[in-house]
């Protein structure tokens, strides 16, 4: 299949969004280098351990202790990322796919900030509770409470996070919205709504999702896709959304990522306590140590990443499948694929070894072709 001669104006595209994509890769890869440099400095001579010292001098009890070292360590770094993420968005103004001004921006990233940090101190303190409750045996029930924590943020993401950063308001009455909920109630798929979700604000690109879970579940259609697409691409993508949720796809990418969570934390502890002898439920007064379980649970991770971006690929095939063939939009889709590629700045046939590494969806040039046939 890579042997097809791609259309023309794609491999012009290809070269036309080849600095942009590179100018986002080329910053990630330094913001990444200076993560690193500053893990390294962190454990050079156990500096992270005088640090941890220091705040010991201040306070005492567990939960703050780890509460203060790591706000600390992940506001310091917030700081020292912020040249790196104006940088991002300084790309995307250069090449008009941001609508959005300096300080609306700079705005959104202390929003999203403050959520981090939010969110970061229930999962540490799901972390301490697990160690001073559970012994040994405390990296089973924490993984076990941070899927739980996970499956409540994927409830409440549409009612409490999104509207954080994005407008959402139901969708005008009309022939799209009636038959979008049309092919939902085909299909036994109970759903809120159909929202509007405001991109067009900020960014040029465009977007649609099925998002939440039970009462929560609504259908997302950003106003820069359903101004940009014909009724019919508009269903066609739905319909591949839609795909997702008749087979099941979010609980299983749960399931799946859960098995792995299992799997990195038992790892992970392990490895900590014989490499670096690391035992957290010995040393709960040590957040020091905790960042090493944390950096070497990231490193276990790594490659349970790559078999997860495979797993979600395959699930993004059958979707389009679905919506070929049991809806029947499979040129209407491609052609919103093809739209989607032009207008989101992205690689139609983008580097293989990349694709394989980390891309959760296939390349376009794989999906249209597809599709196509």
């Amino acid at each position: 299949m890579d042997t097809i001669k791609l259309p023309d104006k794609w491999l012009e595209h290809d070269r036309k969004v080849k600095p942009y994509i590179w100018s986002h890769r080329i910053t990630g890869y330094l913001h990444t280098a200076l993560g690193l440099g500053c893990l390294v400095y962190l454990f050079l001579q156990y500096r992270g351990l005088h640090f941890e010292w220091w705040l010991k001098g201040y306070v005492s009890r567990p939960i703050l202790l780890w509460l203060g070292y790591f706000g600390i360590i992940g506001a310091a770094w917030k700081v020292l990322s912020l040249p790196f993420s104006t940088t991002h968005h300084l790309i995307e103004k250069k090449y008009g796919l941001s609508k959005q001004a300096f300080l609306p921006w700079l705005w959104d990233y202390v929003k999203a900030c403050l959520l981090g940090a939010v969110l970061g101190s229930v999962a540490l303190g799901i972390v301490i509770f697990c160690l001073y409750f559970f012994g040994d045996l405390w990296w089973f029930p924490c993984a076990t409470f941070l899927v739980l924590f996970s499956i409540l943020l994927a409830e409440l993401t549409p009612v409490l996070l999104i509207p954080i950063f994005y407008k959402l308001k139901p969708l005008e009455d009309g022939p799209l919205k009636q038959r979008l909920l049309a092919l939902t109630s085909k299909f036994g798929i109970q759903v809120r709504d159909v929202y509007h979700l405001g991109l067009g604000e900020k960014t040029e690109k465009g977007n649609a999702a099925f998002v939440g879970l039970g009462k929560t579940k609504r259908i997302l259609i950003g106003d820069t896709l359903y101004t940009k697409h014909s009724p019919e691409e508009v269903e066609a993508v739905f319909a591949h959304e839609l795909g997702h949720q008749v087979h099941n796809d979010l609980w299983k990418g749960i399931g799946v990522s859960t098995f792995f969570l299992y799997v990195g934390f038992f790892v992970a502890q392990w490895v900590a306590k014989r490499l670096f002898g690391v035992s957290l439920d010995t040393q709960i007064d040590s957040p020091f140590n905790a960042l090493i379980f944390f950096v070497t649970l990231s490193v276990i991770q790594m490659p349970f990443g790559v078999a997860q971006s495979w797993y979600s690929r395959s699930r993004e095939r059958m979707a389009d499948f679905f919506a070929a063939e049991v809806i029947g939009v499979g040129k209407a889709l491609a052609d919103s694929l093809e739209k989607l590629t032009f207008q989101n700045y992205s690689f139609f046939k983008p580097n293989p070894i990349l694709e394989f590494l980390n891309y959760s969806h296939p390349a376009p040039w794989r999906r249209i072709t597809s599709l196509k046939k």
